[in-house]
């Protein structure tokens, strides 16, 4: 059964989508991956994008932890039904709107966002993705966020590593099971 990790909210179980449509991160990796983000004080009054949400087990997680307001992103109807639950779930245990869903393609989500207004973008993209549409996304997250933020891209650990924009560079890339975490940062920063 799935559940939030550690936070306000640690513990609630979650509902998953069933079938193998989406392909969750395992909590092993969700609790590596915000033990980072907490040790490096990524996630308190932050506002936080997750990007091919699935059912929103990223998000609920960074809202638990303390994140200011978290969007998901889910193009898929069913999914997105099951993020809207977990979302309500972990809102209504904070005691406040924290986590919203936001049912469209991720292109078009970023493509009407506003440039600098993300703290941390998280993206878990199928593993299949098409290699343009993986670097077009990549280049449109860093638009949205802001100049001293951070971006977490989820590829399968076989994957070759994407080609970054100039301006960006990998603080940290962790192999978690059959999953690599880029931790990336623009230069300067």
């Amino acid at each position: 059964m799935a559940k939030i990790v550690a936070g306000q909210a640690g513990g609630l179980p979650l509902k998953q989508v069933p079938g193998t449509s989406t392909r969750p991160t395992t909590e092993r990796t969700k609790e590596a991956i915000f033990s980072w983000l907490e040790s490096r004080d990524w996630l308190e009054d932050n506002a936080v994008l997750d990007l091919y949400s699935g059912s929103g087990g990223l998000a609920v997680e960074a809202a638990s932890r303390g994140a200011a307001t978290v969007v998901g992103v889910e193009s898929a109807r069913p999914p997105a039904r099951i993020a809207e639950d977990n979302a309500k779930t972990v809102n209504q245990a904070l005691n406040r709107r924290v986590v919203t869903i936001s049912q469209m393609p991720v292109q078009r989500f970023l493509g009407t966002t506003a440039p600098a207004s993300w703290d941390l973008v998280i993206a878990d993209p199928p593993y299949d993705i098409d290699e343009d549409e993986l670097l077009a996304m990549i280049a449109q997250a860093f638009h949205i966020l802001m100049d001293d933020g951070l971006f977490i891209l989820e590829r399968p650990y076989k994957a070759p590593e994407p080609a970054w924009p100039d301006d960006v560079y990998v603080v940290d890339a962790r192999r978690y099971g059959e999953a690599m975490m880029y931790f990336v940062r623009r230069t300067g920063y």
